[in-house]
């Protein structure tokens, strides 16, 4: 068990890092400070399962810590692949996402204000935003 909590968190320092690579041009002391608040904030047991493979439910939560300011440069455009990646994560149906994107992109100033610019609080302002879209097309149907 303890063997495969520190494949676990092997596996989410690789994919953390892939994610710091990836984002090079872009990473600053910002990100990293992201990404340490969110693994000291959150003990591995929590977003790994016992197969050492990140939870589903914390995928999206990851990825945003990693690349928050990638995202905000994609919210801002309206598009992007690191957007669309984080719809995915999020399981916004593909025929919701462009409506997921420009409502975030109309939000951006509530999304990336001063006081509250971290990841968690855009991630739990995007996931109401996601669940409003699901309302909206309920009603529609």
């Amino acid at each position: 068990m303890r063997i495969m909590k520190v494949k676990g968190l092997l596996g989410a320092l690789v994919l953390a890092s892939v994610g710091l690579v990836m984002s090079a041009c872009n990473t600053s002391k910002a990100t990293v400070d992201t990404f340490a608040k969110f693994t000291s904030s959150t003990s591995p047991g929590e977003w790994i399962n016992t197969d050492g493979v990140i939870q589903e439910s914390q995928k999206a939560r990851l990825f945003t810590a990693v690349a928050f300011e990638n995202l905000e440069q994609d919210i801002a455009r309206g598009n992007g692949e690191y957007l669309t990646s984080l719809a995915v994560l999020m399981k916004v149906p593909p025929g919701q996402q462009y409506k997921f994107m420009t409502r975030a992109q109309s939000n951006y100033p509530l999304l990336f204000a001063r006081d509250q610019r971290t990841a968690e609080s855009m991630l739990g302002m995007l996931t109401s935003m996601r669940q409003d879209l699901r309302a909206d097309s309920q009603h529609v149907e």
